[in-house]
């Protein structure tokens, strides 16, 4: 992760790709292979009102968790990892964010 260039221009499939094997590692627990969350306990990404909207509210989230929540801080990744599994979720199920491709720079960015 560490080789990859937050300053390159990605392509949607490779950010796709690269996310579904972020969320394996890091988000299918909680929120599932399905993107259905578990009712009552961890929400669903599939029609997710943060997945499908602004992507900055989406990108803060991942970045700094919830707090009184069990969603915690990712900022642990790479800047290339978060827009990677950001894409992915956008993308994914029945997604289809208007903001669907989320660039490293973008992730950057937001952590200042």
């Amino acid at each position: 992760a560490k080789a990859d260039d937050p300053n390159k221009e990605w392509q949607m499939a490779d950010l796709k790709t690269r996310g579904e094997k972020v969320y394996a590692a890091n988000c299918v627990a909680c929120h599932q292979a399905t993107g259905k969350g578990v009712p009552g306990s961890f929400p669903a990404l599939d029609g997710s009102k943060v997945v499908n909207g602004d992507k900055a509210d989406q990108i803060a989230l991942v970045l700094n968790g919830k707090q009184g929540t069990a969603m915690a801080s990712f900022k642990g990744l790479s800047d290339v990892e978060l827009a990677s599994v950001i894409t992915y979720t956008r993308n994914a199920w029945g997604n289809k964010a208007e903001q669907g491709v989320i660039q490293p720079k973008e992730v950057m960015a937001a952590r200042k």
